[in-house]
């Protein structure tokens, strides 16, 4: 997964505003990892890609009391 889709995903996912949050929120990493990932400073691991693209199949995100 590229940058770009991660990010796309991610406003899908949870809205445009304050998306990158609650991408690090579910994926229990600190939200300038989720920055590092989206500027290209570190590649996206492919359980991030996984999970995320886990999350578009179904449509939704993780209730937020699973995680």
């Amino acid at each position: 997964m590229s940058p770009e889709e991660l990010k796309a995903a991610a406003i899908k996912l949870f809205g445009e505003r304050g998306w990158s949050s609650a991408l690090a929120t579910h994926l229990g990493v600190d939200r300038t990892q989720v920055w590092r990932y989206i500027n290209g400073k570190t590649d996206v691991p492919g359980p991030v890609a996984a999970a995320v693209r886990c999350w578009l199949r179904s449509g939704k995100p993780p209730d937020s009391s699973t995680g």
